[in-house]
Protein backbone atom coordinates (compact mmCIF):
# COMPACT_ATOMS: atom_id res chain seq x y z
CA UNK A 1 0.00 0.00 0.00
CA UNK A 2 1.36 3.58 -0.77
CA UNK A 3 1.58 6.13 2.11
CA UNK A 4 -0.46 9.21 1.51
CA UNK A 5 2.92 10.85 0.67
CA UNK A 6 3.66 8.59 -1.66
CA UNK A 7 0.85 8.92 -3.68
CA UNK A 8 1.28 12.33 -3.83
CA UNK A 9 4.43 12.23 -5.11
CA UNK A 10 3.40 9.50 -7.89
CA UNK A 11 0.67 12.43 -8.85
CA UNK A 12 3.08 14.93 -9.14
CA UNK A 13 5.13 13.31 -11.61
CA UNK A 14 2.55 11.92 -13.62
CA UNK A 15 1.21 15.49 -13.89
CA UNK A 16 4.41 16.94 -14.84
CA UNK A 17 5.15 14.60 -18.01
CA UNK A 18 1.58 14.82 -19.24
CA UNK A 19 2.77 19.14 -18.55
CA UNK A 20 6.21 17.73 -20.77
CA UNK A 21 4.71 16.07 -23.27
CA UNK A 22 2.00 18.75 -24.16
CA UNK A 23 4.57 21.75 -23.97
CA UNK A 24 6.38 19.82 -26.42
CA UNK A 25 4.08 18.96 -28.83
CA UNK A 26 3.11 22.53 -28.81
CA UNK A 27 6.66 23.39 -29.44
CA UNK A 28 6.93 20.62 -32.18
CA UNK A 29 3.83 22.28 -33.87
CA UNK A 30 4.33 25.81 -33.65
CA UNK A 31 8.19 25.52 -35.00
CA UNK A 32 7.40 22.67 -37.62
CA UNK A 33 4.18 23.34 -39.08
CA UNK A 34 4.90 24.04 -42.40
CA UNK A 35 6.39 20.09 -42.09
CA UNK A 36 2.95 19.15 -41.05
CA UNK A 37 1.17 21.26 -43.94
CA UNK A 38 4.15 19.59 -46.34
CA UNK A 39 3.15 15.68 -45.80
CA UNK A 40 -0.73 17.21 -45.28
CA UNK A 41 -0.23 18.15 -49.31
CA UNK A 42 1.72 15.54 -50.10
CA UNK A 43 -1.10 12.97 -49.51
CA UNK A 44 -3.96 15.15 -50.54
CA UNK A 45 -2.24 16.52 -53.83
CA UNK A 46 -3.27 13.11 -55.99
CA UNK A 47 -7.17 13.16 -54.41
CA UNK A 48 -7.25 16.61 -55.40
CA UNK A 49 -6.04 16.58 -58.70
CA UNK A 50 -8.00 13.36 -59.58
CA UNK A 51 -11.24 15.49 -58.10
CA UNK A 52 -10.35 18.08 -60.86
CA UNK A 53 -9.65 15.89 -63.96
CA UNK A 54 -12.62 14.39 -63.18
CA UNK A 55 -15.00 17.54 -62.96
CA UNK A 56 -13.00 18.44 -66.34
CA UNK A 57 -14.23 15.19 -67.98
CA UNK A 58 -17.47 15.71 -66.76
CA UNK A 59 -17.55 19.16 -67.58
CA UNK A 60 -16.50 18.44 -71.21
CA UNK A 61 -18.88 15.89 -71.78
CA UNK A 62 -22.10 17.59 -73.06
CA UNK A 63 -25.48 16.74 -72.10
CA UNK A 64 -28.68 17.27 -73.71
CA UNK A 65 -32.64 16.83 -72.86
CA UNK A 66 -34.56 14.61 -75.57
CA UNK A 67 -38.21 14.51 -74.86
CA UNK A 68 -40.44 10.87 -75.42
CA UNK A 69 -43.86 12.04 -77.15
CA UNK A 70 -45.59 8.70 -76.04
CA UNK A 71 -48.11 7.47 -79.21
CA UNK A 72 -52.00 7.26 -78.50
CA UNK A 73 -51.58 3.24 -77.81
CA UNK A 74 -48.90 1.23 -76.97
CA UNK A 75 -49.20 -2.15 -76.62
CA UNK A 76 -45.42 -3.03 -75.66
CA UNK A 77 -44.98 -3.83 -72.32
CA UNK A 78 -42.37 -2.34 -69.91
CA UNK A 79 -39.86 -5.35 -70.53
CA UNK A 80 -39.70 -2.86 -74.13
CA UNK A 81 -38.39 -0.48 -71.84
CA UNK A 82 -35.91 -2.84 -69.75
CA UNK A 83 -33.87 -3.88 -73.44
CA UNK A 84 -33.74 0.33 -73.78
CA UNK A 85 -31.42 0.27 -70.09
CA UNK A 86 -29.90 -2.90 -70.99
CA UNK A 87 -28.76 -0.63 -74.23
CA UNK A 88 -27.61 1.75 -71.69
CA UNK A 89 -25.72 -0.24 -69.67
CA UNK A 90 -23.80 -1.61 -72.46
CA UNK A 91 -22.31 2.18 -73.35
CA UNK A 92 -21.01 1.97 -69.43
CA UNK A 93 -17.74 3.69 -69.28
CA UNK A 94 -14.36 3.72 -67.28
CA UNK A 95 -11.35 4.51 -66.95
CA UNK A 96 -8.57 1.47 -68.39
CA UNK A 97 -4.90 3.34 -68.27
CA UNK A 98 -3.23 5.46 -65.78
CA UNK A 99 -3.69 8.19 -68.52
CA UNK A 100 -7.79 7.67 -68.54
CA UNK A 101 -7.87 7.60 -64.72
CA UNK A 102 -5.00 10.91 -63.44
CA UNK A 103 -4.96 12.99 -66.64
CA UNK A 104 -8.15 12.60 -68.67
CA UNK A 105 -10.62 11.80 -65.28
CA UNK A 106 -12.66 9.83 -67.03
CA UNK A 107 -15.57 8.43 -65.06
CA UNK A 108 -18.37 6.18 -65.79
CA UNK A 109 -21.34 8.80 -67.26
CA UNK A 110 -25.09 8.86 -66.02
CA UNK A 111 -28.35 9.00 -67.32
CA UNK A 112 -31.57 10.71 -65.78
CA UNK A 113 -35.10 9.36 -66.71
CA UNK A 114 -37.67 11.87 -65.57
CA UNK A 115 -41.40 12.40 -65.70
CA UNK A 116 -42.77 15.61 -64.82
CA UNK A 117 -46.27 17.34 -64.83
CA UNK A 118 -46.46 21.19 -65.12
CA UNK A 119 -50.22 21.81 -63.85
CA UNK A 120 -51.66 17.72 -64.58
CA UNK A 121 -49.65 17.72 -67.89
CA UNK A 122 -47.56 15.48 -67.80
CA UNK A 123 -43.89 15.08 -69.88
CA UNK A 124 -41.61 12.06 -70.43
CA UNK A 125 -37.95 13.13 -70.93
CA UNK A 126 -33.69 11.53 -70.65
CA UNK A 127 -31.39 13.43 -69.71
CA UNK A 128 -28.23 11.94 -71.51
CA UNK A 129 -24.75 12.87 -72.77
CA UNK A 130 -24.92 14.18 -76.51
CA UNK A 131 -22.35 11.23 -77.30
CA UNK A 132 -24.82 8.81 -76.84
CA UNK A 133 -28.10 10.05 -78.27
CA UNK A 134 -27.95 8.09 -81.17
CA UNK A 135 -27.64 4.95 -79.31
CA UNK A 136 -30.42 6.18 -77.02
CA UNK A 137 -32.71 6.65 -79.63
CA UNK A 138 -32.04 3.58 -81.64
CA UNK A 139 -32.81 1.71 -78.19
CA UNK A 140 -36.21 3.66 -78.05
CA UNK A 141 -36.90 3.06 -81.93
CA UNK A 142 -36.52 -0.26 -81.79
CA UNK A 143 -38.71 -1.81 -78.93
CA UNK A 144 -41.27 1.98 -79.29
CA UNK A 145 -41.30 2.14 -83.50
CA UNK A 146 -44.56 4.83 -82.95
CA UNK A 147 -42.60 7.01 -80.48
CA UNK A 148 -41.57 10.56 -81.43
CA UNK A 149 -38.26 11.68 -79.61
CA UNK A 150 -37.63 15.34 -80.05
CA UNK A 151 -34.93 17.62 -77.99
CA UNK A 152 -35.99 19.87 -75.98
CA UNK A 153 -35.61 23.04 -73.92
CA UNK A 154 -34.90 22.07 -70.30
CA UNK A 155 -37.89 22.36 -68.22
CA UNK A 156 -35.89 23.59 -64.81
CA UNK A 157 -35.53 27.39 -67.10
CA UNK A 158 -38.76 27.64 -66.12
CA UNK A 159 -38.45 28.72 -62.77
CA UNK A 160 -35.38 30.84 -60.96
CA UNK A 161 -32.22 29.38 -60.80
CA UNK A 162 -31.90 29.66 -56.98
CA UNK A 163 -34.11 28.84 -53.73
CA UNK A 164 -33.95 32.53 -52.61
CA UNK A 165 -35.62 33.89 -56.11
CA UNK A 166 -37.85 31.06 -56.25
CA UNK A 167 -39.14 31.83 -52.28
CA UNK A 168 -39.03 35.58 -53.29
CA UNK A 169 -41.18 35.03 -56.04
CA UNK A 170 -43.85 33.50 -53.61
CA UNK A 171 -43.35 29.53 -54.08
CA UNK A 172 -42.34 26.69 -51.77
CA UNK A 173 -40.96 23.47 -52.32
CA UNK A 174 -41.53 19.79 -50.88
CA UNK A 175 -38.27 17.85 -52.00
CA UNK A 176 -36.71 14.23 -51.06
CA UNK A 177 -35.37 11.48 -52.44
CA UNK A 178 -36.62 7.59 -52.05
CA UNK A 179 -34.75 5.09 -50.52
CA UNK A 180 -35.07 0.96 -50.34
CA UNK A 181 -35.47 -0.32 -46.50
CA UNK A 182 -32.14 -0.04 -44.83
CA UNK A 183 -32.95 -3.40 -42.95
CA UNK A 184 -32.61 -5.02 -46.19
CA UNK A 185 -30.27 -3.24 -48.25
CA UNK A 186 -30.42 -3.47 -52.09
CA UNK A 187 -30.01 -6.96 -52.15
CA UNK A 188 -33.45 -7.76 -51.84
CA UNK A 189 -35.78 -6.51 -55.12
CA UNK A 190 -39.17 -4.88 -55.20
CA UNK A 191 -41.77 -5.65 -56.87
CA UNK A 192 -41.96 -5.70 -60.82
CA UNK A 193 -43.74 -5.47 -63.33
CA UNK A 194 -43.57 -9.39 -64.03
CA UNK A 195 -45.51 -9.54 -60.74
CA UNK A 196 -48.61 -6.96 -62.37
CA UNK A 197 -48.84 -8.79 -65.65
CA UNK A 198 -51.64 -11.26 -66.12
CA UNK A 199 -52.46 -13.86 -68.96
CA UNK A 200 -56.20 -12.31 -69.76
CA UNK A 201 -55.35 -8.88 -71.15
CA UNK A 202 -58.64 -7.19 -69.68
CA UNK A 203 -56.59 -7.81 -66.16
CA UNK A 204 -53.60 -6.27 -67.15
CA UNK A 205 -51.78 -3.27 -64.64
CA UNK A 206 -49.62 -1.02 -65.58
CA UNK A 207 -47.22 -0.25 -62.78
CA UNK A 208 -46.50 3.45 -63.71
CA UNK A 209 -50.09 3.92 -63.51
CA UNK A 210 -50.33 5.36 -59.51
CA UNK A 211 -47.37 7.69 -60.45
CA UNK A 212 -49.11 9.71 -63.49
CA UNK A 213 -52.29 9.42 -61.55
CA UNK A 214 -50.59 11.50 -58.71
CA UNK A 215 -48.80 14.06 -60.95
CA UNK A 216 -52.13 14.72 -63.06
CA UNK A 217 -53.66 16.00 -59.46
CA UNK A 218 -51.90 18.93 -59.58
CA UNK A 219 -53.27 22.39 -59.62
CA UNK A 220 -52.11 24.62 -63.03
CA UNK A 221 -50.23 26.59 -61.12
CA UNK A 222 -48.08 23.67 -59.52
CA UNK A 223 -45.06 21.56 -60.49
CA UNK A 224 -44.33 18.09 -59.50
CA UNK A 225 -41.18 16.86 -61.15
CA UNK A 226 -39.45 12.96 -60.40
CA UNK A 227 -36.21 12.26 -61.70
CA UNK A 228 -34.23 8.60 -61.60
CA UNK A 229 -30.41 9.09 -61.74
CA UNK A 230 -28.49 5.61 -62.94
CA UNK A 231 -24.80 5.04 -63.26
CA UNK A 232 -24.24 1.71 -64.34
CA UNK A 233 -21.97 -0.51 -61.95
CA UNK A 234 -18.37 -1.33 -63.38
CA UNK A 235 -15.22 -2.44 -61.71
CA UNK A 236 -14.83 -1.92 -58.05
CA UNK A 237 -18.44 -0.98 -57.64
CA UNK A 238 -19.57 -3.89 -59.81
CA UNK A 239 -17.99 -6.31 -57.62
CA UNK A 240 -18.77 -5.01 -54.45
CA UNK A 241 -22.28 -5.46 -55.32
CA UNK A 242 -21.74 -9.00 -56.44
CA UNK A 243 -20.28 -10.06 -53.30
CA UNK A 244 -22.77 -8.40 -51.61
CA UNK A 245 -25.31 -10.89 -53.55
CA UNK A 246 -23.66 -13.56 -52.23
CA UNK A 247 -23.00 -12.88 -48.87
CA UNK A 248 -26.62 -12.16 -48.88
CA UNK A 249 -28.00 -15.62 -50.44
CA UNK A 250 -25.36 -17.43 -48.10
CA UNK A 251 -26.87 -15.59 -45.10
CA UNK A 252 -30.29 -16.68 -46.31
CA UNK A 253 -29.32 -20.46 -46.93
CA UNK A 254 -27.63 -20.74 -43.11
CA UNK A 255 -30.59 -18.81 -41.27
CA UNK A 256 -33.12 -21.70 -42.79
CA UNK A 257 -32.80 -25.16 -40.97
CA UNK A 258 -34.86 -28.32 -40.95
CA UNK A 259 -38.54 -27.46 -38.74
CA UNK A 260 -41.41 -29.26 -38.07
CA UNK A 261 -44.54 -27.75 -40.12
CA UNK A 262 -48.34 -28.79 -39.88
CA UNK A 263 -49.27 -30.12 -42.83
CA UNK A 264 -53.58 -29.03 -44.26
CA UNK A 265 -54.03 -32.75 -43.39
CA UNK A 266 -53.00 -31.92 -39.54
CA UNK A 267 -49.49 -34.27 -40.63
CA UNK A 268 -46.07 -33.30 -38.88
CA UNK A 269 -44.04 -33.11 -42.06
CA UNK A 270 -40.09 -31.56 -41.96
CA UNK A 271 -38.95 -28.83 -44.29
CA UNK A 272 -36.08 -27.36 -45.06
CA UNK A 273 -37.91 -24.05 -46.34
CA UNK A 274 -41.04 -23.20 -46.63
CA UNK A 275 -42.48 -22.25 -50.15
CA UNK A 276 -42.00 -18.10 -49.85
CA UNK A 277 -38.64 -18.65 -48.39
CA UNK A 278 -37.85 -19.97 -51.69
CA UNK A 279 -39.37 -17.66 -53.59
CA UNK A 280 -37.62 -14.97 -51.82
CA UNK A 281 -34.20 -16.29 -52.46
CA UNK A 282 -35.13 -16.89 -56.63
CA UNK A 283 -36.27 -12.65 -56.50
CA UNK A 284 -32.64 -12.71 -54.62
CA UNK A 285 -31.00 -14.30 -57.22
CA UNK A 286 -32.64 -13.30 -60.23
CA UNK A 287 -31.71 -9.66 -59.27
CA UNK A 288 -28.03 -10.07 -59.40
CA UNK A 289 -28.48 -11.30 -62.84
CA UNK A 290 -29.72 -8.39 -64.63
CA UNK A 291 -27.19 -5.30 -64.89
CA UNK A 292 -27.30 -3.05 -62.44
CA UNK A 293 -27.36 0.78 -62.20
CA UNK A 294 -26.67 3.00 -59.01
CA UNK A 295 -29.74 4.78 -58.44
CA UNK A 296 -31.22 8.05 -56.89
CA UNK A 297 -34.93 8.51 -57.18
CA UNK A 298 -35.37 12.31 -56.07
CA UNK A 299 -38.62 14.45 -56.51
CA UNK A 300 -39.65 18.34 -55.73
CA UNK A 301 -43.37 19.37 -55.50
CA UNK A 302 -43.02 23.37 -56.21
CA UNK A 303 -46.00 25.14 -55.34
CA UNK A 304 -47.09 28.90 -54.87
CA UNK A 305 -47.14 29.49 -50.90
CA UNK A 306 -51.00 30.09 -50.82
CA UNK A 307 -51.90 27.04 -52.71
CA UNK A 308 -49.30 24.79 -50.92
CA UNK A 309 -49.95 21.50 -49.23
CA UNK A 310 -47.12 19.90 -47.70
CA UNK A 311 -49.11 16.31 -47.26
CA UNK A 312 -49.21 16.11 -50.77
CA UNK A 313 -45.55 16.94 -51.41
CA UNK A 314 -44.76 14.67 -48.12
CA UNK A 315 -47.14 11.90 -49.48
CA UNK A 316 -48.18 12.00 -52.96
CA UNK A 317 -45.34 10.54 -54.68
CA UNK A 318 -44.38 8.83 -51.96
CA UNK A 319 -47.63 6.82 -51.83
CA UNK A 320 -47.58 5.77 -56.04
CA UNK A 321 -44.13 4.60 -55.19
CA UNK A 322 -44.89 2.48 -52.81
CA UNK A 323 -47.45 0.02 -54.67
CA UNK A 324 -44.23 -1.65 -55.74
CA UNK A 325 -43.81 -2.55 -51.73
CA UNK A 326 -43.31 -6.30 -51.10
CA UNK A 327 -43.46 -6.85 -47.18
CA UNK A 328 -41.11 -9.93 -48.30
CA UNK A 329 -39.11 -8.57 -50.24
CA UNK A 330 -38.39 -4.31 -50.04
CA UNK A 331 -40.13 -1.38 -50.26
CA UNK A 332 -38.96 2.59 -50.64
CA UNK A 333 -38.83 4.71 -47.66
CA UNK A 334 -38.47 8.49 -47.11
CA UNK A 335 -34.90 9.51 -46.85
CA UNK A 336 -35.17 11.69 -43.61
CA UNK A 337 -31.52 13.09 -44.19
CA UNK A 338 -32.46 14.83 -47.54
CA UNK A 339 -36.38 15.65 -47.13
CA UNK A 340 -37.13 19.43 -46.68
CA UNK A 341 -38.60 18.97 -43.08
CA UNK A 342 -37.54 20.22 -40.55
CA UNK A 343 -38.42 21.12 -36.87
CA UNK A 344 -37.40 21.53 -32.86
CA UNK A 345 -38.44 18.04 -32.76
CA UNK A 346 -35.55 16.83 -34.96
CA UNK A 347 -31.42 16.91 -34.09
CA UNK A 348 -29.82 18.92 -33.73
CA UNK A 349 -32.92 20.82 -32.61
CA UNK A 350 -32.44 24.55 -32.81
CA UNK A 351 -33.01 26.98 -35.54
CA UNK A 352 -35.34 24.91 -37.28
CA UNK A 353 -36.59 27.33 -40.01
CA UNK A 354 -33.14 28.24 -41.38
CA UNK A 355 -32.12 24.03 -41.73
CA UNK A 356 -35.67 23.63 -43.31
CA UNK A 357 -34.51 26.73 -46.16
CA UNK A 358 -31.13 25.20 -46.33
CA UNK A 359 -32.04 21.43 -46.90
CA UNK A 360 -34.64 23.10 -49.38
CA UNK A 361 -31.82 25.28 -51.14
CA UNK A 362 -29.74 21.96 -51.39
CA UNK A 363 -32.06 19.19 -52.77
CA UNK A 364 -33.05 21.88 -55.42
CA UNK A 365 -29.85 22.59 -56.58
CA UNK A 366 -29.15 19.14 -57.29
CA UNK A 367 -32.18 18.37 -58.85
CA UNK A 368 -31.09 21.32 -61.50
CA UNK A 369 -27.85 20.07 -61.84
CA UNK A 370 -28.48 16.20 -61.94
CA UNK A 371 -25.99 15.65 -59.04
CA UNK A 372 -25.17 11.95 -58.44
CA UNK A 373 -23.39 11.21 -55.19
CA UNK A 374 -19.74 10.62 -55.51
CA UNK A 375 -19.33 12.74 -59.19
CA UNK A 376 -15.87 12.95 -58.13
CA UNK A 377 -12.97 11.62 -55.30
CA UNK A 378 -13.70 14.27 -53.12
CA UNK A 379 -17.06 15.49 -54.11
CA UNK A 380 -18.24 15.00 -50.52
CA UNK A 381 -15.45 17.34 -48.90
CA UNK A 382 -17.09 20.30 -50.90
CA UNK A 383 -20.49 19.71 -50.40
CA UNK A 384 -21.72 20.47 -46.63
CA UNK A 385 -23.84 22.68 -45.35
CA UNK A 386 -23.65 23.71 -42.41
CA UNK A 387 -26.81 24.21 -41.22
CA UNK A 388 -28.21 21.33 -43.24
CA UNK A 389 -26.85 18.48 -41.34
CA UNK A 390 -28.09 16.07 -43.89
CA UNK A 391 -24.74 15.21 -45.47
CA UNK A 392 -25.16 11.79 -44.36
CA UNK A 393 -28.03 11.05 -47.12
CA UNK A 394 -24.61 10.72 -49.59
CA UNK A 395 -24.72 7.20 -48.90
CA UNK A 396 -28.30 6.79 -47.95
CA UNK A 397 -29.46 8.24 -50.92
CA UNK A 398 -27.68 6.18 -52.77
CA UNK A 399 -29.18 2.46 -54.02
CA UNK A 400 -28.83 -0.16 -56.64
CA UNK A 401 -31.54 -1.43 -59.06
CA UNK A 402 -31.49 -3.62 -61.74
CA UNK A 403 -32.78 -3.09 -65.32
CA UNK A 404 -35.66 -4.85 -64.38
CA UNK A 405 -36.80 -2.75 -61.29
CA UNK A 406 -35.67 0.58 -63.49
CA UNK A 407 -38.21 -0.21 -65.98
CA UNK A 408 -41.05 -1.26 -63.85
CA UNK A 409 -40.82 2.18 -62.07
CA UNK A 410 -39.96 3.83 -65.37
CA UNK A 411 -41.46 3.16 -69.06
CA UNK A 412 -43.64 4.01 -71.51
CA UNK A 413 -47.28 3.54 -70.31
CA UNK A 414 -49.18 1.18 -72.30
CA UNK A 415 -52.65 1.42 -73.52
CA UNK A 416 -53.99 0.75 -70.12
CA UNK A 417 -53.11 3.67 -68.85
CA UNK A 418 -54.04 5.63 -72.22
CA UNK A 419 -57.14 5.61 -71.93
CA UNK A 420 -57.70 8.52 -69.81
CA UNK A 421 -55.95 11.96 -70.50
CA UNK A 422 -53.45 11.95 -68.39
CA UNK A 423 -50.30 12.08 -70.73
CA UNK A 424 -49.65 14.60 -73.84
CA UNK A 425 -49.69 11.93 -76.83
CA UNK A 426 -48.93 11.63 -80.15
CA UNK A 427 -52.21 12.07 -82.29
CA UNK A 428 -51.17 10.51 -85.30
CA UNK A 429 -48.40 7.74 -86.10
CA UNK A 430 -45.72 9.04 -87.77
CA UNK A 431 -43.23 7.40 -90.21
CA UNK A 432 -40.40 5.02 -88.30
CA UNK A 433 -37.41 5.55 -87.18
CA UNK A 434 -34.83 6.77 -89.65
CA UNK A 435 -33.00 4.37 -91.85
CA UNK A 436 -29.46 3.83 -91.31
CA UNK A 437 -30.00 5.88 -87.97
CA UNK A 438 -26.31 5.92 -86.64
CA UNK A 439 -25.18 4.93 -83.70
CA UNK A 440 -21.37 5.13 -83.06
CA UNK A 441 -19.38 7.98 -84.18
CA UNK A 442 -15.66 8.56 -82.79
CA UNK A 443 -15.61 9.64 -79.74
CA UNK A 444 -16.84 12.63 -78.97
CA UNK A 445 -18.54 13.46 -81.43
CA UNK A 446 -21.52 12.84 -83.08
CA UNK A 447 -21.76 10.71 -86.31
CA UNK A 448 -23.82 12.14 -88.89
CA UNK A 449 -25.90 10.66 -92.20
CA UNK A 450 -25.35 11.99 -95.62
CA UNK A 451 -27.24 15.08 -96.52
CA UNK A 452 -27.69 15.88 -92.86
CA UNK A 453 -26.32 19.41 -91.84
Amino acid sequence: MFSEKQYYMYMVEILQVIQYVQTATFNLMFHYWWLFLFIGLIFATPALWLSYAQAYYKKNNVYILIELHVPREVKRSPRAMEQVFTAIYGVKNNWANFEEKWWQGEVPLWFSCEVVSFGGEIHFYMHIPKKHRNMVEAALYSHYPDIEITEAEDYITRLPPTMRELDARGYNIFGNELILDRTKGSAFPIRTYEDFEEQVEEKQLDPVADILETLVKIKPQEHLWVQIIIRPLVDASLVAWKKEGDETIKEMKEKVGRRPVQTAFGEMVMIDRSPGELEIMKAVDRKFERPAFQTIIRYLYISPKELFNSNFGQRGVFTAFNQYMSQSLNEFKHNVKAWTRSSFWYWPYFFPQRRSFARKEHIYVNYRGRRMYGETTTSALFDIKFFHFGFAARTWGQMVLNTTELATIYHIPTFAVLTGPLVRRVEARKVGPPAGLAIYGKEGEEKKLPGMK
